[in-house]
């Protein structure tokens, strides 16, 4: 896909925009060469004893957490929803591979996931979500059907880090049925994983273009720019799309 020079200076024209904003938005967690540090690694988020939330990817609970976010953010709805969710996890201990595995586990949550979105309202300071909180219901099985597909997904990022090619994950992880809605299959949020393990170096070949994100927000934000963005459908046109569209939508 050709990308004209209006497109090009507009691409540009908007990065200037958000790194001269970067300190209202609470997703612009930028270094201070201007590098991107990613969306993880500051929830903009305190508990009650003054803790910044954030993810460590280094550990291995915090990475199960990374794909739980995305799974939870796939689904519709406000992006607050999927951050407290995460953040209640982390903060009562709720984060381990094991105890999601358990189905017993899975189901208490999801009973509770109305009271459990009250309390974590209230711990917690700084982010206010723009509406009110709601841990939807279908979320509890895709992370228990995430957690017992763990050892593959991280065998399989292993792989893609010898190989030098990680659209053998992006393949396996679209490929599982249930981490989206009903019985669907996730797919934009998966370069939001690969991007924010690329920011935190626990990978080091991850290639940037399969780091960017097509959702929502960035079409709305092509459509105002008058910068055309097809549609990804599947993940061989969302890889071929991110590819031919790399200069746009990764700046």
């Amino acid at each position: 896909m050709h990308i004209s020079d209006r497109e090009r200076l507009a691409a540009n024209e908007l990065t200037t925009l958000f790194l001269k904003n970067k300190d209202n938005l609470p997703y612009a967690n930028i270094g201070i060469c201007n590098e991107y540090l990613g969306w993880v690694n500051d929830f903009h988020l305190k508990d009650s004893r003054n803790n910044k939330i954030h993810l460590n990817l280094k550990s291995k609970n915090d990475l199960f957490l990374l794909f739980v976010l995305a799974v939870v953010w796939s689904r519709t709805g406000q992006w607050e929803n999927a951050a407290f969710f995460v953040t209640y996890l982390k903060i009562f201990k709720k984060d381990s591979i094991q105890f999601w595995a358990e189905e017993s586990n899975y189901k208490e949550e999801q009973y509770l996931r109305q009271k459990t979105s009250e309390i974590i309202t209230k711990e917690l300071t700084g982010l206010i979500p723009r509406k009110k909180l709601g841990f939807r219901k279908d979320i509890f099985a895709s992370i228990h059907l995430l957690s017992t597909n763990w050892d593959k997904i991280i065998q399989k990022l292993a792989e893609s880090e010898k190989e030098k090619d990680f659209k053998l994950f992006m393949k396996y992880l679209r490929n599982i049925e249930g981490l989206g809605v009903g019985n669907r299959k996730i797919l934009i949020k998966i370069p939001l994983i690969l991007r924010e393990l690329r920011c935190q170096n626990i990978y080091s070949n991850i290639s940037g273009e399969y780091c960017c994100v097509p959702d929502a927000r960035v079409y709305k934000a092509g459509r105002k720019l008058n910068i055309q963005l097809p549609i990804a459908s599947n993940l061989e046109k969302l890889i071929e799309r991110i590819l031919s569209n790399r200069d746009i939508l990764c700046k």
